[in-house]
């Protein structure tokens, strides 16, 4: 099993305030060897920086992570996390046509919009 770390939230399309922190949170795997890092980027894919690893480690079990982000400017950002392992692995930037489903490892970026107040007729919820 690939190395891959997800977020959960915030979901794709939340509209976070400018200005106030907001907690990154997710899941990491790898299987064979244990999640050392999980790092989180707010941008074009420069900057990265290291999520808190939660609960105690465990083999062949999800790790749990988060990241408080405070967003300066308003505009959209793209959030992208990555894990690594104990065995140096690092999870994949690009896509894999021959790894589908479970299998597949690669980034998954996340679009937010950084408003300046609070929308009145927006549902921030995942199915």
């Amino acid at each position: 099993m690939g190395v891959k770390a997800q977020i959960a939230r915030p979901v794709h399309g939340a509209h976070l305030i400018a200005g106030q922190p907001y907690r990154i949170f997710g899941a990491a795997w790898s299987g064979e060897a244990a999640i050392r890092q999980v790092q989180v980027c707010a941008g074009d894919g420069k900057g990265w920086r290291e999520a808190r690893l939660l609960e105690t480690e465990r083999s062949y079990a999800w790790r749990l992570w988060e990241s408080i982000w405070t967003p300066e400017q308003v505009g959209r950002y793209i959030l992208r996390c990555r894990a690594i392992d104990g065995a140096a692995r690092v999870q994949p930037d690009l896509q894999r046509s021959d790894c589908e489903s479970y299998a597949a490892n690669w980034i998954v970026p996340v679009e937010v919009a950084v408003v300046p107040e609070p929308p009145t007729d927006v549902e921030d919820f995942a199915i």
